[in-house]
């Protein structure tokens, strides 16, 4: 199931899609086609469902029937058009930097987008393949690729394309409908995250209102007819939530990001408004284990907003209607998004274009690497954003492990008892399951390829610090009940699995508090204890333990933790700041060795079973309030850890 049902989905509502289409005496119509987050994932599933060359099929059949309408018709995705992980690897292995073939890309081409929004994980390798990628998107149709908050000027690897117009803040579509030739804007707006979410270089943001809002300005000047945004802001409740600073000459947003399904359940079909309408366009269903997370189009804070679910799984379509004098007629009840299944042949030109994809997979496959009879759990989930697993576990060893067999080639002295490690939840996006584990395990497991890196002599105090940043977005699902650790809000990646030491904190004390400029805003005091794994405590009922003023740590950390990515290590908050060194190795390849030293033995047995619990053992430790500690023991409640020699 793609989101569970929004309970705020109501049975009015429902009753209101069932209704019987509205027939609206409107000058003219225009079809907008929309998709978000593919995410690389350019296959069906084992259902048949989603897969990017039946999805051309499925683009191309829907604009040509509205198209016949008179409609104008205009097209946008909705950003994360890639995303780290073995599909998007088969790109980057293909050749050389400045001569890569990024099969992502030329599907994109091919389908032929007017516009494609910039989202976080299109820096996920930095400014360098971003340029690169977007040049492959215009080897057979050009589509611009548009951020109004987006400065790229301090990025000379971007000159060429905003030179050109292929990179923009804002573009027109100009596109026929049955009262003749009408101006469709269309801009682009990005998370202001996107600094410690993923790796932008320096190109920087700017408040998403005001660059919206300038550009709806200068598009209605220009004589645009209809505007439209298409966001990345990570989620819904985001777009919602600027809906009333936005410009009235704002008519839909497109947004991406959240991957939340909307849908209108019973929405009249084309074919029961439009003559001619194919079969193939008529099914408004969801895939099975679907359901709406709310109606599309969202219009429940005025501004109606469309988005859907990743991964190629659902075209959307909303049609807006308009009077003869260019005023809002209301949404077409045909609007809803169309599910990608088996009524679509795949395109034979797409296909093509992104076969490479699956030989390099298959390859990654038949790859055995070892073996486990647990499963490693929780990977990409909300869990593994605010819990400690099993698979964090298991990947903060592999970090603190490569970083013991490589540091020294790499000038770097580690201090024994002092190593510890963390591994960002949000950079650690599937299972290991049981059974034979393949290389592609580790690809899907690891997809960024960052590199394991050393950050020396941190202090005691800054590690809690970096700690309290961690903890900062988990909130108790179920107060009153025990405490049950949950993510809330955005940047929920920065939870950190552990390795080395374990701590406690406390979940009803204040979280620290750091905007998106590393500002302060409230400061944490959630930490309550860490011990090291040979049983030294350095961080006792919320204060530094006596005699750990002098000790300084070895903390193993990805490179994109190490250079601020979800605000870990922030000079801002901390009260030193540090440098970094890599190792030579990347996550992957830190995992995979990992998985090799154990020499085909079964990882649930490894190392005494430290791998075994699919919930950990006891590294991570939320506690109600202060008052449990005394009751709970605290001595007895940290144990020291067991872990590999080096």
């Amino acid at each position: 199931m793609r989101l569970l049902k929004n309970p705020g989905f109501s049975t009015l509502a429902l009753i209101g899609a069932l209704s019987a289409p509205t027939v609206y005496a409107q000058d003219y119509s225009i079809t907008i086609l929309h998709n978000n987050d593919g995410e690389s994932q350019l296959f069906a599933d084992g259902d048949g469902v989603g897969g990017v060359a039946k999805f051309k099929t499925l683009f191309d059949t829907t604009k040509s029937f509205y198209q016949g309408q008179g409609h104008g018709v205009v097209s946008v995705y909705a950003g994360d058009t890639f995303l780290a992980g073995a599909a998007f690897q088969a790109s980057l292995d293909s050749g050389a930097p400045g001569s890569r073939t990024f099969y992502d890309a030329l599907a994109i081409s091919q389908i032929g987008y007017d516009a494609s929004i910039i989202g976080n994980h299109e820096f996920d390798f930095g400014p360098q393949v971003l340029a690169e990628f977007i040049g492959d998107a215009q080897t057979t149709n050009t589509t611009t690729y548009l951020s109004s908050n987006l400065d790229f000027s301090s990025e000379s690897v971007f000159n060429p394309l905003v030179s050109s117009g292929t990179l923009a803040k804002s573009k027109t579509v100009s596109v026929s409908t049955a009262a003749g030739t009408k101006t469709v804007g269309i801009i682009g707006a990005t998370t202001e995250n996107l600094s410690f979410i993923s790796s932008p270089g320096a190109v920087t943001t700017s408040n998403v209102v005001n660059a919206i809002n300038t550009e709806a300005a200068a598009l209605k000047s220009a004589g645009a007819d209809v505007i439209i945004v298409g966001s990345h802001l990570q989620g819904l409740a985001t777009d919602q939530g600027i809906v009333p600073s936005l410009s009235s000459d704002i008519d839909l947003i497109i947004a991406g990001g959240g991957d939340e399904l909307l849908a209108s359940p019973g929405a009249a079909s084309p074919s029961s408004v439009y003559t001619g309408a194919p079969a193939s366009i008529a099914d408004t269903g969801l895939a099975p284990g679907d359901s709406a997370f709310s109606a599309y189009p969202d219009t429940a804070s005025g501004i109606p907003i469309v988005t859907t679910a990743d991964q190629y799984a659902y075209l959307g379509r909303v049609t807006l209607n308009f009077n003869s004098d260019g005023t809002f007629a209301g949404v077409d009840d045909t609007s809803n998004p169309q599910l990608n299944d088996g009524a679509f042949a795949e395109d034979a030109a797409v296909a093509a274009a992104v076969a490479p994809v699956q030989a390099f997979v298959d390859g990654l496959a038949a790859n055995v690497i070892g073996t486990t009879s647990v499963q490693l759990l929780h990977g990409g989930s909300n869990t593994i954003r605010s819990q400690e697993t099993n698979l964090g576990n298991f990947v903060a060893d592999a970090y603190v492990e490569a970083a013991e067999q490589n540091a020294a080639g790499f000038g770097v002295t580690l201090t024994p008892n002092r190593v510890i490690g963390i591994a960002n939840g949000g950079g650690i996006r599937d299972d290991i399951n049981a059974g034979d584990v393949s290389q592609l395990s580790v690809f899907d497991v690891a997809r960024f390829g960052n590199f394991v890196s050393v950050v020396e002599d941190v202090t005691v105090e800054d590690l809690v610090l970096t700690l309290e940043n961690s903890v900062s977005r988990i909130v108790d699902n179920d107060p009153g009940s025990g405490v049950d650790p949950a993510r809330q809000g955005d940047g929920t990646g920065r939870f950190a699995q552990v390795s080395g030491f374990s701590f406690v904190y406390d979940i009803s004390n204040d979280p620290l508090l750091v905007d998106g400029d590393g500002n302060v805003v409230q400061g944490g005091s959630r930490i309550i204890e860490v011990v090291l794994d040979d049983n030294t405590i350095i961080w006792q009922d919320g204060q530094l333990a006596i005699g750990a003023e002098s000790i300084l740590l070895d903390l193993i950390l990805p490179d994109f933790s190490a250079k601020g990515g979800d605000q870990f290590l922030d000079p801002d908050y901390l009260n030193n700041a540090y440098g970094f060194t890599t190792v030579g190795i990347t996550d992957q390849v830190a995992l995979q060795n990992y998985i090799e030293s154990f020499n085909g033995q079964d990882l649930a047995t490894v190392l005494g079973g430290e791998y075994a619990n699919p919930n950990g053992n006891g590294r991570i430790t939320a506690i109600p309030e202060p008052g449990s500690l005394a009751l709970l023991g605290l001595g007895g409640l940290l144990v020291a850890r067991r872990r590999r020699d080096a």
